[in-house]
């Protein structure tokens, strides 16, 4: 087996051959000293010198450094001494901006509670409006926390609820306040980008409104008028948010229907005034023109029944009642447009659409159409009457961009 023949120094400045031999002919010949000192570069892919190593690790340094001074930050504003004053910002927030678009507390109940010691289950659901304030109101014109990261903040809020929980047993609780904190917990992770946990914590509270009896007409029996309207209320909300997330993500549904309106108005209503009930109720109008079987199948992933195709499928919009608030309006107009073009994508799957239909949901430029009548809608509305709404509200309005 021949050996490696390995140029000189001499001969591989001067770029000539050589023959391998110490002295090689061309050192002899030209009188030069034939050396080997020069070590060859080994070619190939080379090991690199720990640069870009050492800047990731530096980002994920910072990136750590400033996740624990933001924890610090949200832990200095939720110490002993500045918890409540937080927590009565959150609710004042709630009264003020949220009320009439959740509608479940009584004002002097949560005005009452900072009054004097809290039971365990009042702590929790507490703590989880508070986290669910934080999320809706932070990031957006008007904030809680101010410069504190406020998702640390809501996190902090939530682990204070469910750990309040480990000092009563909430499947037993036979009150309304666990199944609250469950609905606020869900809300509050949708904003926060985990739909797992918000499907989780929603199913936990219709169970329980189940376990409870709150769809039953013998649960509302012998009592008070105000404190029924509540939790009616609180049933309708849960109907009113499964249905939303049954149709944006194609999940199966439980509560098949709202429960009736009571015949009279409630002293519950002529405290609050008379704009919040009406407003709640025709949310709630709208999302019951659903039927349970247009829901199950579209829960296999958007596949509607040959039955569809038989049904001419349209909403009964809701009229643009002055005695509305702003802020109901843009929950409503907002689900209205979202629910019309859901219909109009089924229709699309059953071929049921056509460029000369006598109706205008059934032609293919429809979506340009509900688009335009919800930029409308929108542009008369005050900012904050859509922000309030959170990020639920933004995901529907993203779906008519999709579609279009």
């Amino acid at each position: 087996m021949s050996s490696i023949r390995v140029p000189c120094d001499q001969c591989r400045q001067r770029r000539i051959r050589c023959d391998g031999h110490t002295p090689c002919a061309s050192c002899l010949r030209t009188h030069l000293s034939c050396r080997r000192k020069y070590i060859r570069k080994r070619r190939g892919r080379k090991e690199g010198d720990g640069k870009q190593i050492a800047a990731l690790r530096a980002t994920e340094i910072s990136d750590v450094q400033g996740f624990i001074v933001n924890c610090k930050e949200a832990g200095d504003i939720l110490s002993s001494e500045d918890l409540p004053d937080l927590m009565k910002r959150c609710v004042g927030a709630y009264l003020e901006h949220m009320y009439p678009v959740m509608p479940l507390l009584k004002r002097s109940t949560l005005s009452d509670w900072f009054d004097r010691p809290l039971l365990a289950n009042e702590h929790s659901m507490l703590f989880a409006l508070c986290a669910l304030v934080t999320t809706f109101m932070c990031g957006r014109s008007e904030s809680i926390v101010g410069s504190v990261e406020w998702q640390s903040v809501a996190r902090l809020f939530v682990r204070k609820s469910l750990l309040m929980r480990l000092e009563y047993d909430f499947i037993d609780d036979s009150t309304v306040l666990t199944l609250l904190s469950s609905f606020f917990l869900s809300v509050t992770f949708f904003e926060l980008h985990n739909i797992r946990q918000c499907w989780f914590y929603l199913r936990e509270a219709i169970n329980l409104a189940q376990i409870l009896g709150l769809h039953t007409n013998e649960f509302y029996q012998d009592m008070d008028d105000v404190d029924a309207l509540f939790c009616r209320r609180i049933y309708d909300i849960l109907f009113v948010t499964e249905r939303s997330f049954a149709i944006s993500r194609h999940k199966p549904v439980l509560l098949s229907h709202p429960l009736p309106p009571p015949a009279k108005m409630s002293r519950g209503e002529q405290e609050e005034g008379s704009e919040i009930n009406p407003g709640f109720r025709q949310l709630v109008q709208v999302y019951s023109q659903l039927d349970v079987d247009f829901l199950h199948n579209w829960s296999q992933e958007g596949l509607v029944c040959s039955s569809f195709s038989r049904e001419n499928r349209e909403l009964d919009l809701v009229p643009d009642c002055d005695f509305i608030l702003n802020t109901q309006k843009a929950d409503i107009f907002v689900t209205q447009h979202w629910l019309d073009l859901t219909f109009w994508r089924a229709a699309l799957q059953q071929g049921l659409l056509s460029t000369s239909a006598k109706s205008r949901s059934r032609t293919f430029s429809y979506p340009e159409d509900i688009s335009l009548s919800l930029l409308l809608v929108l542009s008369s509305l005050p900012t904050e009457s859509v922000e309030v709404h959170g990020l639920g509200i933004v995901s529907n309005m993203m779906y008519f961009s999709c579609s279009n």
